[in-house]
């Protein structure tokens, strides 16, 4: 009996042990399976991640083939370590390019899609003429028009001086007169905004030495990257900091903002008048954004005695926060001046100016002051001068003077487009075009020289001329066909003469424009460094297709030539010329060059 009870027992331990084991080894084959589940999910969350990095550098390789003008063809294969990618390149058009990467390593697959477009920039050309303060000079028989009949019309910051027969087709805006005021200039320094807290808003204080209407203010600035538009307010003063009430405000347009520092204008519709000896604060609202962000230039020496800088995380709140930074923001303020006028030109359409003297205005007349010979037309027109049908133009006395308007390109744009010439290696010395040549994106320290016969020189991104531009023998300035659309420029720093044919045309298709630029001071009023007429730019002859633009001098354009846009700071059309205003001005987007100029809008996986 014992015995019995002692073998039951042993078997029953020798069961136990046997299910010990059966679980163990069940419990061991689970772990091994589960551990090479584990092993081949990271394995291919590895290779998944490798063809993922594989097909990035698919992509890189299409984007330097593109940015470099290599071959590049619609489909190929490329070899990265143990994988490869299937790449596929088309182009929607020609101002952009689709990539896609197909990354495959082993059985993993990846795929991601780019596209990359032409980086342009539009400018606000909507008048055939454009002058700044120093206005504009129209001598017999000059006009401003429209092409194919339309209205051209002129807006100028200065007074416009008229001679016999004198005419312009569109509308006619004579801004208020303005002088400089307050400013302070001096740069050692950035004021980084926007971008971190606390410092977001930032404003400067100053003092008018007149009581009057403020009508533009202009800031040192540039940008990182590619904030959106901000506004610009004028606060009053609340014991030593910014208050909350705004007495005038404008838009920074983020695109007539540069890369590299420069001076943008901001200009305000509604001029608020201020006081002599009161302290005013200039104040850009920003947001917040760590890649997107503003760096406004200063004096970290706080040189300028009437103001100071100071800056909030959020000005709008009910109790902001202003803290001072170290430094003076550098600004300019204007007021306004003497009254502008209008005087001896012929207006088909209506006319806005402070004062209208000797002039025929088939339209309406807006105006502080009007002589009796002009209220006298106004009231009782003629076929001779206005088109049918006949009917008088309405007074409008005591209007408020035209504000200000901006001319269309900043300087910390032209800034930033002198720098893109200028990432390559400059030609030093001048150029002198003996042959056809492709050219750009380049810096020339010299001259740029075409006067030998029919001779092309074909812009491909753009040039920056250190010295001057003397075109002349039939000789042409055209953008590349590779910009499609889009239209190219040529800056220069000094003056630029066009005489005997020159030629310039934008690529061929419509819409393309190039624009001639010189940053030269030669305004007329000194003759130091000046082409003929002590003018800035000085031409000659036809240049339909161009844009010629002068910010801070003077344009003559001489007798019987036609062109398509002029601006500049001032502006005299000799007997007869003719400005022709092309509508597809309006939408003109300009290029720092296909060859330089491609940026990559979007980046993403695809299935």
């Amino acid at each position: 009996m014992f015995a019995s009870i002692k073998n039951q027992r042993g078997f029953a331990v020798y069961l136990a042990a046997i299910l010990l084991l059966t679980t163990l080894i069940g419990i061991g084959l689970s772990i091994a399976v589960l551990t090479l589940g584990e092993y081949r999910i990271s394995g291919n969350i590895i290779k998944s991640g490798q063809a993922y990095f594989a097909a990035e550098a698919g992509i890189e390789d299409g984007i330097y083939r593109i940015k470099k003008s290599l071959s590049i063809p619609p489909v190929y294969t490329i070899i990265v370590d143990e994988g490869s990618v299937d790449m596929s390149v088309n182009t929607p058009d020609q101002n952009s390019w689709v990539i896609t990467a197909n990354g495959k390593i082993d059985n993993n697959y990846r795929k991601i899609e780019t596209k990359l477009e032409v980086g342009a920039t539009g400018f606000d050309f909507f008048y055939g003429a454009q002058a700044g303060e120093l206005g504009l000079l129209m001598e017999n028989g000059s006009r401003i028009e429209g092409a194919g009949g339309t209205a051209g019309n002129l807006y100028s910051n200065g007074s416009i001086e008229g001679d016999s027969g004198a005419t312009i087709t569109g509308d006619v805006f004579v801004a208020t007169g303005m002088l400089k005021d307050a400013e302070w200039i001096l740069y050692n320094s950035d004021q980084i905004f926007g971008k971190t807290s606390p410092i977001i808003d930032v404003a400067q204080s100053f003092k008018p030495s007149i009581s009057n209407t403020l009508t533009k203010a202009s800031i040192y600035i540039k940008k990182i990257d590619n904030p959106g538009d901000r506004t610009v307010r004028i606060l009053t003063d609340a014991n030593g900091s910014p208050s909350k009430t705004s007495l005038a405000w404008a838009t920074l347009h983020s695109s007539l903002v540069g890369t590299v520092y420069g001076w943008v204008d901001i200009v305000f519709s509604s001029p608020p008048n201020l006081t002599q000896g009161i302290t005013y604060w200039l104040m850009v609202d920003a947001y917040r954004n760590n890649d997107d962000y503003w760096s406004w230039g200063k004096d970290q020496n706080q040189g300028y005695a009437d103001g100071q800088a100071k800056y909030s995380d959020d000005w709008s709140t009910s109790n902001p926060n202003w803290a001072t930074t170290t430094g003076d923001l550098d600004f300019k303020i204007f007021m306004g001046g003497q009254p502008t006028y209008l005087d001896d030109v012929i207006v088909l359409g209506n006319a806005h100016a402070n004062t209208i003297t000797d002039s025929k205005i088939c339209g309406d007349a807006y105006y502080q002051t009007i002589d009796a010979d002009s209220l006298n037309f106004l009231n009782n027109p003629n076929k001779q001068t206005c088109p049918e049908p006949l009917t008088p133009g309405t007074a409008f006395p005591q209007s408020t003077d035209p504000p200000l308007e901006n001319l269309p390109i900043s300087d910390s744009k032209i800034n930033q487009w002198k720098q893109e010439a200028a990432d390559g290696v400059p030609h030093y010395g001048d150029l002198v075009i003996t042959s056809d040549i492709s050219y750009g994106p380049k810096k020339i320290e010299g001259d740029l020289i075409m006067n030998s016969t029919n001779k092309i020189l074909t812009v491909t991104g753009t040039i920056y001329v250190t010295g001057h531009i003397e075109i002349s023998n039939g000789s042409a300035i055209r953008c590349s066909p590779s910009y499609g659309s889009l239209s190219c420029v040529v800056v220069a720093d000094q003056w630029i003469h066009v005489a005997n044919n020159g030629v310039f045309q934008g690529s061929g298709q419509a819409g393309s424009y190039i624009m001639i630029l010189t940053t030269s001071s030669c305004d007329g009023t000194f003759s130091l460094g000046c082409t003929d007429h002590i003018a800035a730019v000085d031409l000659h002859n036809n240049a339909t297709g161009a844009i010629f633009y002068a910010n801070g001098g003077l344009i003559y354009l001489h007798n019987g030539v036609q062109v398509s846009e002029l601006t500049a700071k001032k502006i005299n059309l000799q007997e007869n010329a003719t400005i022709r205003y092309e509508q597809g001005l309006i939408n003109a987007d300009f290029s720092s060059g296909p060859s330089a100029g491609w940026q990559v809008t979007s980046w993403k996986e695809i299935e």
